[in-house]
């Protein structure tokens, strides 16, 4: 006699539970959630667009008015300074001693500005960004006084001929942008005051008060501006907006803020 409780041919009863793949049923996984679908009607929708333009047409209005007052002067003098000889060789012009590199220009602008009135430079080309030059640095060493010896990762600027550290090190600092410029109104040299052009986060967490240069721009090869030995970096704040490296190839720095004189 067969027994009924058997499989046939191996198979499993019809009334055995299968294992299902399904995932749980949820109205979150099928997006069955109650949302609010708002009915556009024309009547809404006008209302709508007529509401955020009484808001803000205003304020474009007021922008426009403002910017309308800015007094913007640009002057180019990197073409005028270099004769079309020092292209064909940059590099001896670099190196030469007795070549005079000074270029003086004077430029009068002829709008009137009311304060706030700002003074950048700017470098077009100039690859802030690159990998090995962001990384030519040391920020242990410029924090803390403790840290005057550690020069990792500031070659080939790191050390001088007789191995003593300099401070501080590294590509960045060493090709800080050197021009320098005066201001003056009615035939007066106005006083250039560099406090406040850094930011007061650089000036308080990544340069150290007690940190002073040593051995800065003192070997054969001068690559930019020079640090005063009697001011701790915290206060060199040419050198802290120079140290903010640009993301892209035109680098523009702040050179002088006048809030107050108009």
């Amino acid at each position: 006699m067969m027994d009924m409780t058997s499989s046939k041919d191996g198979q499993s009863p019809p009334n055995s539970k299968k294992t299902s793949k399904k995932p749980k049923y949820s109205k979150f996984s099928q997006q069955e959630l109650p949302a609010w679908k708002p009915f556009l009607t024309p009547g809404w929708v006008i209302a709508t667009f007529t509401a955020i333009g009484i808001i803000f047409i205003p304020i474009g209005l007021a922008s426009l008015f403002s910017s309308g007052k800015v007094v913007e002067a640009e002057f180019r003098y990197d073409e005028t300074c270099l004769s079309p000889d020092v292209a064909k060789d940059a590099v001896a012009y670099i190196k030469s001693d007795t070549t005079n590199k000074t270029c003086t220009h004077k430029w009068i602008v002829e709008q009137k500005m009311q304060a706030p009135v700002f003074i950048y430079y700017q470098l077009e080309n100039y690859y802030q960004n690159h990998r090995r030059y962001v990384k030519s640095r040391n920020d242990k060493q410029l924090w803390r006084k403790s840290a005057e010896l550690q020069t990792d990762h500031c070659d080939p600027v790191d050390k001088t001929e007789g191995k003593e550290p300099i401070v501080p090190c590294g590509l960045i600092a060493w090709s800080m942008f050197n021009d320098t410029y005066k201001f003056s109104i009615d035939n007066k040299d106005l006083t250039i005051n560099k406090k406040n052009i850094a930011w007061g986060s650089d000036k308080n967490s990544k340069f150290g008060h007690e940190v002073y240069p040593k051995n800065f721009q003192s070997g054969g090869l001068i690559g930019g501006a020079k640090l005063n030995e009697s001011v701790p970096l915290s206060e060199q704040e040419d050198l802290i907006v120079w140290d903010e490296n640009s993301s892209i190839t035109n680098v523009q720095k702040t050179v002088w803020e006048d809030r107050v004189r108009s």
